[in-house]
């Protein structure tokens, strides 16, 4: 397995996404750039969070006993017992989306929560993306940035890693095997604006296009945020954007054979 990572701060030094691979788990967090008064409660910022949450996801996650989402309910009581004695968490604290996945046996394991992803190239040309929409669905419904802040980690609303651990069962999870799969790309929403914001890719040509040269991607985004006309830029307009590439072997024949002799 041959693993690319880039990630590019909107803000040089100030990165509030997180990406790590340790064993057969690699995963990538986007820190939720939500305005400081949702988060009051907190005095720890949101690379903090971000950074510390993928740190633990990957460790809790090496005993493939142990579902993912599983791993990730672990991590976040974790991070939630460095800093709830000094915070007060349910007045608001930082949150961040999950794209993970795990190689296990034959199978690629994969969770997304909230609106990171995955793209599942696959050897037929074929592109999967798995991202989770309640976050879109809520914000087509609602009006204003409290009426959305209120439908985070709510019944009818979307579902983020914060400081709740059974934020981990509202995650989307499931496998594929590793004999249908070239590469697997996970990424934060600032290398998926691509598609939807920018109009620069479709989902195969941008995993086709990750798996070639993911600085090539990211140079073209930025270029494209700053052309954006006034009236289409988000509040954002420049996003963290990070892309984690797992280039996967072609299964050997001996592969096969064992696959095929196995009860």
């Amino acid at each position: 397995m041959h693993i690319t990572s880039l990630s590019d701060p909107a803000v040089p030094g100030a990165d509030e996404d997180a990406a790590g691979v340790l064993g057969e788990v690699a995963v990538v967090l986007d820190g939720a750039g939500v305005p400081a008064r949702f988060r009051a409660g907190c005095r720890h910022g949101v690379a903090w969070f971000s950074h510390s949450l993928a740190a633990r996801l990957l460790a809790r996650a090496q005993d493939p006993a142990v579902p993912l989402a599983g791993a990730l309910a672990a991590a976040i009581g974790e991070v939630r017992s460095l800093h709830e004695h000094e915070c007060d968490l349910e007045a608001g604290g930082p949150s961040a989306t999950v794209a993970a996945v795990r190689r296990t046996g034959t199978h690629l394991e994969h969770l997304v929560l909230c609106d990171a992803s995955l793209l599942l190239e696959h050897r037929d040309g074929s592109v999967v993306r798995l991202t989770d929409r309640r976050i879109e669905e809520v914000v087509r419904r609602e009006r204003g940035a409290e009426a959305i802040e209120a439908c985070r980690n709510a019944p009818g609303g979307f579902w983020v890693a914060r400081h709740e651990p059974a934020t981990a069962d509202e995650a989307l999870t499931g496998r594929v095997p590793l004999a249908d799969l070239a590469a697997v790309h996970l990424l934060s929403d600032g290398v998926t604006r691509a598609v939807e914001l920018l109009g620069l890719h479709d989902d195969v040509s941008l995993a086709r296009a990750l798996s070639a040269d993911p600085r090539a991607v990211i140079s073209s985004i930025r270029r494209a945020e700053d052309a954006l006309d006034p009236e289409r830029a988000p509040r954002k307009r420049h996003d963290d954007a990070t892309s984690l590439t797992l280039h996967l072997r072609a299964p050997t024949t001996g592969d096969r054979a064992s696959r095929t002799n196995r009860p």
